[in-house]
């Protein structure tokens, strides 16, 4: 298989999976395919934090998540491979099956945790990607715990 844009979500409280996630996107890859990486930030949903919080403590937030994910990128992607470091607003399988479709990725490749029983009754992320995405989606198993 040969991909020529990958989305890669990734979780900023767990970067020892996103190794995991670049070696199989590696694996998955063309000669000049291109990773993108994707963290969704959940803050604004249902309004949480908007209270408590500022635009410009927002904007903060923000910044910091890219750059993150921008080091990350850096960090683990081989400079031919590095795409974009991206960064959404919102519930966490809506806005990667968004940037899926917008990038016009070939797959998204993801991480799962093994499931609670949480996830067992409402489904975790990585299960509503796989079911709703247009396109193929690989994910990882992993305990980041």
């Amino acid at each position: 298989m040969s991909l020529k844009r990958i989305l890669m979500p990734v979780d900023l409280s767990y970067p020892d999976v996103v190794k995991k996630e670049v070696d199989m996107a590696l694996k998955l890859i063309d000669e000049q395919g291109v990773i993108d990486m994707l963290y969704v930030d959940e803050a604004r949903v249902h309004h949480s934090m908007v209270p408590t919080a500022s635009g410009s403590a927002f904007s903060a937030q923000h910044q910091n998540a890219f750059d993150c994910v921008q080091t990350m990128l850096e960090t683990y992607v081989p400079k031919q491979h590095r795409g974009k470091a991206i960064v959404r607003n919102g519930v966490v399988f809506d806005e990667v099956l968004l940037q899926a479709k917008y990038s016009q990725v070939d797959a998204i490749v993801m991480a799962s945790a093994n499931p609670n029983f949480r996830s067992y009754c409402l489904g975790s992320n990585a299960a509503k990607i796989v079911r709703h995405s247009h396109c193929s989606v690989f994910v990882v198993k992993g305990d980041p715990t």
